[in-house]
Formats: C-alpha cells, structure tokens, sequence
C-alpha cells in the first residue's frame, strides 16, 4: 500500500523541502527562458541578422537547454537521488554558456548583472535544500570556466581581477544567506513534523489517531477496489480493559495501551494501516492479503500479546485481545468495519483472547 502523500512529505526534511520548493523553482526556470528569449529579441533589435545575432542566438538556445534540463530534474525521480547537485551544475553550466555568449560574440558582458540576479534568486528559493559544499563547488567550476573563455578571448588581468572581485563577495555571501537558510528551515522542519505527530497519531499507541486512519483507509480501499486486490481487516480490542483501569489505575492502562501499539507495530507487515480508534479498539487494514494469510496475521498477533505482561505496582499484567477479521468484498469501508466490529463482538462472546474471521 502506498504511504499517503503527507506521510511522505514528512519522510525526511530533503523529501519535506522538496515537495515544496521544487515544483516552484522549476516554474521560476520556465521563467527564465522567456527572459532569455527577450534578452534574444533585445539583440536582434541592436545587432540585426548577422554572424553577432546568430551567436548570441545558439548561447541562448544552448542555455535554454540547460536550464530546461534543470527544471526536468526538478521534477522527475529519476534524478531524486542526487537532485539538488544536478540543479546546481545544470544551473552553474546554464549561466557560464550566457556569459560565454556575451563575451564570445559581444566582447562584454552586457547581460552579466541580469543572469547573476536570476541565478541568485534560484539558489536563494531553494536554499533549504542546498548545503554549502554543494553550492560552492559548482559556483567555483563557473568561475574558472567563465575565466577560460576570457582568456581565450585575450581579455587582460585587470579583467580577470574584476571577475573575482565581482564573484569572490558574492559568493562569500550567498554561503552566509544559505548556511542561515537552512539552519532555519530545519527549525521549521522539526516544528512542521511535531504539529503533524501530534494531528496524525496517537500519543499513546503511536499509531494513527482515529480521524487519520478513517481518511487513510478509504484511499487505501478505493485503490485496493481498482486494482481488484484483496484487502482484509482486523478490529481489535482490549480484554477487560475497563477492569484494568478500575483496579490498577488508569497509568496501568495507558502502559497496556502503549504496549499493544508497540506489538501492532512489530508485527504487522509493511504497508498496514493500525490506528487506535479510541479506548481500547484498535483497527489494522492489511494490504494485497488473502483471507487465510490474514487469519495468520490476527492469530500471531494475538498469541504475542497473550505472551507479554505488563508491569504495575510490582505486579504483572496480562494483556490478551480479542480479533474481528473482515474480508468482506466492497467499496464501503463502513461495510468492511461492520462485518469486522461483529465477528469482534463474536469473539468476546466465546470468551475472549481468540480470532474470529469465518
């Protein structure tokens, strides 16, 4: 079963930032492409056709396909793995083959301040995500190759000495911008995922809270139905839960509850759907899971809890649960949670700690 997009999002602070600057800097490269197309228009309107125009026509063609390139990899996961590092390259690359125009065709870097700015704010947007490693090495790449294209051009030293002048504060800078950007977001971050934890999952259990497994499951039926797999649920509950509260206290409880949440978690296989519900009920959704391979499941996690206890007050608690097991085929989840919650009902009748899931 795939995990909901939250769930996702709050994987890790890469995938966090990610989710959200990305699809922002790609539409901010877009952007830039049809600046570059009118720093192109610009040209033609001073150069005229000619040798100059057709020069500055293949730099800006060559740096709209690195910047494009850069805005792909924004996006697509093939490139997840290393993705901030192919932007920063593509980006630098993009920049230097602007600048190499300029010098090559123009003999100046007319067009320099603008591309600088536009590159600035790209690295600024996503700045959580870029360490500062990783920013300086590609931007010490564009120096040096900006360099070589002025040499090869026979520009003098007082030249070079106004590119590293231009380039060596900037630089300085934006390290200074990106180190605070990042110490931030990732105050952010843990402040974001905290306020997540505490709307998403029980603080007990540390399972999905009610609200979110109801949401959850639903999604998780609706593609299970379209993909015709086979999906199966566990209503559990606690066996004389309320006796546990009444002689040993509602600490004593809440140690039962955590310990049956830390089971579900232990045993259940990946991809399952357990939340507490409320009290002492508990549901688990099983993804791509026949019947019988979920009676297997159920019967396992009832023998482990029956072989725990739980200790209070020098004393040790049993805990034992009772399990209703659905299979049933539909598209209601209400559906599926009846069938379940009344074969639960079934076993407490037959004297509780059993499966019940014919």
């Amino acid at each position: 079963m795939k995990p909901s997009l939250l769930q996702l999002e709050f994987a890790s602070y890469e995938r966090y930032y990610s989710q959200r600057l990305l699809p922002g800097a790609a539409q901010l490269s877009y952007a830039g492409m049809g600046v570059i197309g009118l720093f192109l228009l610009a040209d033609l309107w001073r150069l005229g056709p000619g040798p100059g125009f057709a020069g500055m026509a293949l730099a800006s063609v060559l740096g709209c396909a690195l910047i494009g390139w850069m805005a792909q990899t924004m996006q697509h996961p093939a490139y997840e793995t290393h993705r901030i590092h192919w932007v920063l390259w593509l980006g630098n690359l993009a920049m230097v083959v602007m600048m190499a125009g300029n010098i090559l065709v123009l003999g100046r870097l007319s067009y320099l301040p603008m591309i600088v700015m536009y590159f600035m704010l790209g690295v600024l947007l996503i700045a959580p995500l870029v360490a500062p490693l990783a920013f300086l090495l590609p931007h010490l790449a564009s120096v040096l190759l900006a360099g070589g294209v002025m040499w090869l051009k026979g520009y003098q030293l007082t030249h070079w000495l106004q590119l590293l002048l231009f380039s060596m504060p900037a630089m300085v800078f934006m390290l200074m911008i990106l180190s605070v950007q990042r110490r931030t977001a990732m105050q952010s971050y843990q402040i974001a995922r905290q306020n997540w934890l505490y709307a998403t999952t029980d603080p007990l259990s540390q399972l999905q809270n009610r609200r979110t497994w109801y949401e959850a499951a639903e999604a998780a039926l609706a593609d299970g139905v379209a993909q015709a797999r086979p999906l199966a649920l566990l209503m559990l509950d606690i066996d004389h839960f309320k006796t546990i509260n009444d002689q040993w206290g509602h600490v004593a409880g809440d140690k039962v509850i955590e310990q049956v949440g830390r089971t579900l978690q232990a045993h259940c296989p990946p991809g399952t759907l357990a939340g507490r519900l409320g009290g002492e009920e508990f549901a688990v959704l099983l993804a791509d899971t026949p019947h019988a391979d979920a009676l297997l499941t159920a019967e396992a996690l009832r023998a482990s809890l029956a072989a725990q206890q739980v200790a209070e007050q020098d004393q040790l608690l049993r805990i034992t649960v009772s399990i209703g097991l659905s299979s049933l085929q539909t598209d209601s989840l209400d559906e599926l949670v009846r069938e379940a919650d009344r074969r639960l009902y079934q076993a407490k009748a037959d004297g509780r700690n059993r499966v019940v899931g014919q």
